[in-house]
């Protein structure tokens, strides 16, 4: 699923960044800001007209584009698996 279909709330894992296609320096932007492969995430909230998200992750807020949320694939997480980790160590 894309990053930009969850909601508000929702735990995710990044799986894959970008299109093989997709301009190296945009692939560079999103790995600079933290978006890279394996790495959870909860989605704080949209914009009111959708036009961009804000991310909890790597204990920084992110705010990002809905295009380029489009490009990115997760893989949603719940949240007792996190419990279930976390207790685990």
């Amino acid at each position: 699923m894309k990053l930009s279909d969850l909601n508000p709330g929702e735990h995710a894992t990044i799986a894959v960044v970008g299109q093989l296609d997709l301009p190296a320096v945009v692939k560079r932007k999103l790995l600079s800001m933290g978006i890279t492969p394996n790495t959870r995430f909860r989605l704080l909230r949209k914009a009111p007209l959708g036009s961009g998200l804000e991310l909890d992750i790597r204990g920084s807020r992110l705010c990002m584009r809905r295009d380029l949320a489009d490009i990115i694939e997760v893989e949603r997480v719940e949240v007792v698996e996190l419990e279930v980790e976390k207790a685990n160590g």
